[in-house]
C-alpha cells in the first residue's frame, strides 16, 4: 500500500503520504487501518482530507464562577455526596456569618460577644432552613412533576408554617401579646421570638404554597387524591381555630392562649407531616424525586435552633425562653429525629445504583409520588440518542451499511 500511494503521489500530486501518520493508516509495526475520506465512508489507502475532531480541552473557569457555584451547590447539586454537602454547608456558614454579623444584635443578651455569636447562629439557620425549600422546587420545575413528593406533606405543610407564621408574627410585633405574656412569666421575662424568625416562619409559608401550586399545575391530586385523614384533620384545625376564637372573643381565654395552642398544632404537624413521605418512600422502595438537600439543610437549621435557643437561655441565666416558647424548641427535636430516618431511607436503605441519588431524568406524568411511576426508565431521546451512536460505530467499522442500518422506528 505504501507503494502504490507513493506512486500515486509521483503521478497526480494529490495525496501525499507520510510514515507513521495516523490519519494514512499506516505504521511500521503493523497493517494499514481504514481511513476516514471526505465523503464520510472508509476507503483502504485512501488518505482524508479531514481530519478527525479531537476534543478540545475546555479552558479554566474563571475564579469568580467556581466560588459563585460552591455558593450554589444547595440549589444546583443532586448527588448528595460527602464533599459537596460539606463545602455546600461551609458556603452556607460564610453566609451566615456574614449576615449575623452587620444585623441588629439582640441587646437583651447580657455577653457581648455571645451577641455576636448568637446573631450568627440566629442567620445561619434561617439561611438553611428557608433555602431547604428551594432544592424540592428546583427539582419539581426541571422534571416537570411532583412524583416522589407526597401530597399529604406539602399540603400538611402550609397549615403548620401558617400557624406558625402568625405565632411570630403576633408575639414580634403585638404589644398586647408582649404584654400578657410579662405577666404570665415575670416582667423580666424576655420573648425569644427574633426578627430572622418571623422572616423564616412568612419565608417558609409563601415557599409552601408554592410547592403545593406545583403540585396543582403538575396535576399531582389527580394521580394521588389527598387522604380522608388528612382531610379530617385540615377540617379539625378549622372548626377549633374558630370555636378559639369564639372563647377569646367572650373574654373566656387569651390571645396568649390561642398562640400557643397555634404553636401547639404547628408541633402536632411537624410530628405527622413526615410520616406520609416516610411511607412513601418506603413503598416505592426509592427516593427519588425527593431532594435530600432539603434534609441536609433542614436537620442544620433544627440543630442550630436548638443550639441558640439553649445558649441564649444559658447567657440570660434565664431558662423561660425555653418553656416560653415551646414550638421553637420542639420543631427542632422533631426535624432531626426525622431527618436521620430520611438519610437513613436515602444512604442505606435505598442508595441509588446509578450514582445520582437525585436523577431528574425521570419525567414521569402524573405526581405526587403514585407507586407506579418508575424514575429510572430512560426518556426517548435518550434511547435514540444510544441507537444512532450505535449504528454510527457499526457503519464506522464497516459491519453493515446504510441499507443495512435500522431505523430508530423499526426498532
Amino acid at each position: 500500500k505504501r507503494g502504490n500511494m507513493s506512486a500515486r503521489r509521483r503521478k497526480g500530486g494529490q495525496h501525499a503520504a507520510v510514515d507513521d501518520d495516523p490519519l494514512l493508516g499506516t505504521t511500521e509495526s503493523g497493517p494499514a487501518t481504514p481511513l476516514l475520506a471526505a465523503d464520510g465512508e472508509h476507503h483502504d489507502g485512501e488518505p482524508s482530507d479531514i481530519s478527525p475532531s479531537l476534543p478540545e480541552m475546555s479552558p479554566p473557569r474563571p475564579l469568580l464562577y467556581r466560588v459563585a457555584s460552591s455558593f450554589a451547590i444547595p440549589l444546583t447539586d443532586q448527588t448528595g455526596s460527602p464533599s459537596k454537602i460539606f463545602i455546600g454547608l461551609f458556603c452556607l456558614g460564610i453566609v451566615g456569618s456574614f449576615i449575623g454579623s452587620i444585623m441588629p444584635k439582640d441587646q437583651s443578651l447580657p455577653t457581648p460577644l455571645y451577641r455576636l455569636i448568637s446573631s450568627i447562629i440566629g442567620y445561619t439557620y434561617f439561611c438553611a432552613w428557608s433555602i431547604s425549600f428551594y432544592p424540592q422546587m428546583i427539582l419539581n420545575f426541571k422534571r416537570k412533576s411532583t412524583a416522589g413528593l407526597s401530597n399529604e406533606f406539602s399540603i400538611l405543610n402550609v397549615a403548620g408554617f401558617a400557624c406558625y407564621a402568625t405565632y411570630t408574627l403576633c408575639f414580634y410585633f403585638s404589644p398586647e401579646i408582649q404584654r400578657q405574656y410579662k405577666e404570665r412569666n415575670g416582667a423580666d421575662a424576655e420573648i425569644t421570638v427574633q426578627s430572622n424568625d418571623v422572616a423564616f416562619a412568612v419565608h417558609a409559608f409563601v415557599l409552601c404554597c408554592v410547592q403545593l401550586s406545583q403540585i396543582i399545575w403538575y396535576r399531582g391530586f389527580d394521580a394521588n387524591p389527598l387522604a380522608m385523614s388528612v382531610k379530617i384533620g385540615l377540617a379539625t384545625l378549622l372548626v377549633v381555630c374558630m370555636v378559639f376564637s369564639a372563647l377569646v372573643m367572650e373574654h373566656l381565654s387569651s390571645w396568649l392562649d390561642f398562640l400557643y395552642m397555634l404553636s401547639l398544632v404547628k408541633v402536632i404537624i411537624s410530628l405527622v407531616k413526615y410520616i406520609p413521605q416516610v411511607i412513601l418512600n418506603y413503598r416505592r422502595q426509592s427516593t427519588l424525586g425527593w431532594n435530600i438537600w432539603n434534609i441536609v439543610l433542614d436537620c442544620t437549621g433544627g440543630t442550630l435552633s436548638i443550639g441558640q435557643q439553649i445558649g441564649d437561655s444559658v447567657d440570660l441565666h434565664d431558662f423561660s425562653g425555653i418553656t416560653g416558647n415551646p414550638a421553637k424548641f420542639a420543631l427542632g427535636f422533631v426535624s432531626i429525629f426525622f431527618d436521620f430516618i430520611f438519610f437513613l431511607q436515602h444512604y442505606v436503605l435505598y442508595p441509588d445504583d446509578h450514582g445520582d441519588m437525585n436523577s431528574s431524568s425521570g419525567h414521569s406524568g402524573g405526581g405526587g409520588g403514585g407507586e407506579e411511576v418508575d424514575l429510572d426508565l430512560p426518556s426517548e431521546p435518550l434511547l435514540n440518542d444510544e441507537l444512532n451512536n450505535e449504528e454510527r460505530d457499526l457503519r464506522r467499522k464497516g459491519e453493515i451499511s446504510s441499507e443495512e442500518a435500522p431505523t430508530v422506528e423499526e426498532v
